[in-house]
């Protein structure tokens, strides 16, 4: 999968179709986007992944670029856990709000 920094989001300021906050945790996200029908994960400056402890906090860099929808991603591990191979396609994923609606 390809990256993109999240300074170079804010410096080329495209349309992001969909913000993905994939949860990996109960309280670990990490950031991918889907630009131009592509989808990248979202690196800081310094090349690592972005990943939050909340929603919000993943959503905070986000704020004040053109985000179409946003989305929390989980895929169940159960399957895996009880010893049966994982199955494609078992993702929930959950319309949440967009960065700028948020009123913190």
């Amino acid at each position: 999968m390809s990256t993109v920094t999240i300074d170079d989001l804010h410096d080329r300021r495209p349309e992001i179709e969909v913000l993905c906050l994939r949860s990996l945790d109960p309280d670990l996200y990490l950031v991918e986007v889907l630009i131009g029908g592509e989808r990248l994960r979202v690196t800081g400056s310094d090349g690592k992944s972005l990943t939050a402890r909340s929603q919000l906090a993943a959503k905070r860099p986000f704020k004040g670029l053109p985000v179409m929808r946003a989305v929390v991603r989980h895929e169940s591990s159960y399957d895996e856990m009880v010893g049966q191979p994982g199955r494609a396609g078992n993702a929930m994923e959950v319309t949440i709000s967009r960065p700028d609606d948020d009123l913190s």
